[in-house]
């Protein structure tokens, strides 16, 4: 067995009570999804931090706060009625830091939405991102807190992900990655806004959010095969013309030029979302930078770069010259200073160990291959990959066309 390939085993045996036969490659993907309670730490409810939000305020004159949808490391996200014509959305409140210009350090959140919802709403993409209806600043103890008025979704991708015993099923999984990607493309083409942070929290699915307290949800097969999927959070995007940020991505994510320290584009998301992809289709993470590393005396930096190397095939010389960190991870004949050849596995040997058929094991492998690859100019777009056959199915259900 191979040394990757062990990562994956041990990774499941972990994280997932898991056997073959419980992936889920049937037409019925109906899913029990059970949901964990998250709470934002109280100690950054101070100046610069959060807004204390409570249910029942109004926000704005106009947006009546029902009960809390969830927190992240920069926000709170509570479900709003618009008093203006009774509809639900979410609010999302950044923390008072956000809106002082010399803290922000480029990041830019309501001005990237505003570019995805005015630039061209008749994108077939535009309906898979989610969108900025309102916003305001609301003055607070804390501080000035930029409010974004967004669009009320239902659970996240992870959810799902979550409450699978193992690898999601590939029908689903076509349907998740064509409504991605076609927010992807209108992203990458039409806005020129790269996400740099595409993961299963991000995705979520149309719908009223879940009550209070509802830690138990029935997801049925008419609903996943009918929902449409979208990408949400842009709280770390980067515009083409102004790519701020020198590290981008979950680390087990992140792309082979980000790493190296070359320049990265819209490119990068692909190879996000193709790992991320790998994830759901087999039940166990692509890449882990923290395998074993006391015992290989690699950081998690050389065992990433020996992972995706025995994945993917050495780096060119002319994609390794590109990036300015290179000589740290590389010789002047381009083999790695730490870990070549200690890592070989294909992606069809390890789908393989996921339950899913022969055929799909192939095709999904193929998928994959496409947007798994090391330099970013012979990675696939968006909108080439929305043309790949292993899509070709989806669309059967939905309520427009695509």
């Amino acid at each position: 067995m191979s040394k990757l390939l062990l990562i994956t085993a041990i990774r499941n045996t972990l994280s997932k009570t898991y056997n073959n036969s419980h992936a889920r490659t049937s037409s019925n993907l109906s899913v029990i999804v059970h949901r964990k309670n998250y709470t934002e730490p109280q100690h950054r409810y101070e100046p610069g931090g959060y807004h204390l939000v409570l249910p029942n305020e109004f926000y704005d004159r106009r947006y009546q706060v029902v009960r809390k949808l969830g927190s992240g490391r920069y926000s709170t996200v509570w479900l709003v009625q618009d008093t203006n014509d009774q509809s639900l959305a979410a609010m999302k409140v950044l923390v008072g830091d956000l809106s002082i210009s010399d803290k922000k350090g480029g990041w830019d959140e309501l001005g990237i939405l505003k570019v995805i919802r005015d630039k061209n709403p008749q994108s077939f993409g535009y309906r898979h991102v989610c969108q900025l209806l309102d916003d305001f600043t609301h003055e607070g103890p804390n501080g000035n807190h930029i409010c974004l008025v967004l669009e009320a979704m239902n659970l996240s991708v992870l959810d799902i992900y979550r409450s699978i015993p193992g690898a999601m099923a590939i029908p689903l999984l076509k349907r998740i990655s064509k409504h991605v990607l076609l927010a992807l493309q209108y992203l990458h083409e039409e806005c020129d806004i790269i996400h740099t942070d595409i993961k299963g929290d991000n995705i979520l699915m149309t719908g009223t959010p879940p009550e209070e307290g509802q830690l138990e949800i029935e997801l049925k097969d008419s609903y996943l095969k009918s929902t449409t999927f979208k990408l949400s959070d842009f709280g770390a995007a980067n515009a083409m013309a102004n790519r701020f940020a020198e590290v981008i991505q979950p680390e087990s994510l992140r792309s082979p030029e980000v790493i190296i320290g070359a320049e990265w584009d819209t490119k990068a998301d692909i190879w996000n979302f193709g790992c991320l992809i790998y994830e759901f289709a087999r039940g166990a993470k692509l890449f882990e930078p923290h395998w074993d590393n006391e015992n290989s005396g690699m950081n998690p930096t050389q065992t990433l770069l020996s992972q995706i190397t025995g994945l993917c095939g050495d780096f060119s010389p002319e994609f390794i010259n590109r990036g300015r960190k290179s000589k740290l991870y590389f010789n002047d004949q381009g083999s790695l200073l730490r870990g070549a050849g200690k890592y070989t596995i294909t992606l069809e040997d390890l789908l393989s160990r996921a339950g899913h058929s022969p055929k799909e094991v192939c095709e999904t492998a193929n998928f994959l291959s496409h947007m798994l690859v090391t330099d970013p100019k012979e990675r696939w777009s968006a909108a080439r990959l929305l043309h790949h056959p292993w899509l070709k199915s989806v669309g059967l259900h939905l309520r427009y066309s695509v």
